[in-house]
């Protein structure tokens, strides 16, 4: 868990802080360049997070307890780290847009000598691209594409399998969870049913025995018959009965007991099992989007296309001086302007001299903050209903506030 937060924290259930105190740094919202897409933008099946009800958890108990803590401090050093990192990307997206925006800001962008300068690199490398049969096995759309991630080849196609594995893992400790969970509840059912069944003999066996000893004393009194043996045999009949079907809802109790115990731990796993799943979810969409792709497969695809063109492209380019030349211009240029990442611009220069690239561009970059917002809402919530619950606990209980601080530090 972030150490910031974690320290907040801590000195907000101490008492040192207070909630106006309380605030968390995430990421600066940009409403001039929010507006390109709406709410639902990568709506996805979000399984939703199943709440344990409080009053089923034994808080008299130090290792349910314990237990019940570690699940929500769990739950918030998830959300907190996922949303750490989307922050992080969230910030370079943004500077990406705020590049646009200084390039788009130039006086007579036309004759800029930015503009200038990218046409004459553009150009240059058309004319060198003629040179070479063996070029075109990927677009130039998807070449700039990977330009701009070859720097982060091959360790970002190794994370993205090693995130479409670990999702998969995730999906099959969903199932598995999941069937355990409709397991014990047939089991909690049943003890359930039992327990009625039982309490529904014992009645009928009570109404019995008064029935049977009525019509004994009736016997008696109009004809004198010896009914003590009968009375005897209805009292041990139905004191058997009785015997039998107390034992019975006795141990359906305690099975129903332990059903429901072992339904909320399994139901806490599985609170924590949806955030992972839901955050890597929402982190390989983000990165297909990112990529333009829909398999890590097609990424090796196009990074080998990529690298192969590339290939091609660096020996037209090394005997082409006029075009090294035009690309330090260009690089000086757009230095000269101060934008945040000239080597990216390098990959995007028919943004730069083409009004509509430069829309799709932003377009693209917005779609993708969208994404990054949606996944730092939607980890805020968890957090801020664990954080409010794990306070709470400590306003009812504040027997246990120390320990449970302990327990918050430990993930300090």
């Amino acid at each position: 868990m972030a150490k910031g937060f974690i320290r907040k924290f801590i000195d907000l259930l101490a008492g040192r802080i207070d909630d106006d105190d309380f605030e968390d740094d995430e990421y600066e919202y940009d409403e001039e360049q929010g507006d390109y897409f709406d709410d639902g933008y990568m709506k996805a099946d979000i399984p939703e997070v199943e709440r344990i009800d409080r009053s089923e958890v034994d808080m008299s108990s130090r290792a349910l307890r314990q237990r019940y803590v570690k699940n929500l401090c769990d739950l918030m050093a998830e959300c907190t780290n996922e949303i750490d990192e989307a922050s992080k990307e969230y910030r370079y997206v943004t500077d990406y847009l705020k590049d646009c925006e200084v390039i788009d800001q130039i006086p007579d962008m036309e004759d800029s000598h930015l503009v200038q300068a990218a046409e004459t690199m553009l150009r240059l490398m058309k004319k060198s691209e003629t040179h070479s049969t063996k070029l075109g096995r990927i677009s130039e759309a998807k070449y700039n594409q990977m330009a701009n991630i070859a720097a982060d080849m091959p360790k970002a196609l190794n994370d993205l399998r090693a995130h479409e594995d670990f999702k998969e893992i995730v999906r099959e400790d969903l199932k598995k969870l999941e069937g355990e969970k409709v397991s014990r509840q047939f089991e909690k059912s049943e003890a359930e049913g039992r327990q009625i069944s039982c309490r529904n003999i014992a009645i009928i066996t009570i109404f019995s025995m008064f029935f049977v000893m009525i019509v004994l004393l009736v016997m008696h009194l109009m004809f004198e018959m010896n009914v003590i043996p009968g009375f005897i045999l209805a009292a041990a009949a139905g004191a058997i009965t009785l015997a039998i079907s107390s034992s019975a809802f006795i141990t359906a109790r305690g099975i129903e007991r332990k059903m429901t115990n072992q339904l909320n731990q399994i139901i806490t796993k599985q609170n924590t099992i949806k955030i992972k799943y839901v955050n890597i979810q929402n982190l390989i969409t983000y990165e297909y989007e990112k990529y333009h792709i829909n398999s890590s497969d097609e990424l090796a695809y196009n990074f080998r296309l990529y690298t192969e063109e590339k290939e091609e492209r660096d020996l037209i380019r090394r005997m082409s001086s006029d075009l090294d030349a035009a690309e330090e211009r260009y690089r000086r240029e757009l230095m000269n302007i101060n934008v945040n990442f000239p080597m990216l611009w390098l990959h995007q220069a028919e943004a730069v001299v083409d009004k509509r690239e430069m829309v799709e561009l932003r377009h693209e970059l917005v779609a993708r903050r969208q994404g990054l917002r949606k996944r730092i809402s939607y980890n805020t919530e968890n957090r801020d209903i664990a954080k409010k619950e794990v306070q709470d606990i400590v306003t009812k209980y504040p027997n246990y506030a120390n320990e449970i601080l302990e327990i918050i530090g430990s993930y300090e």
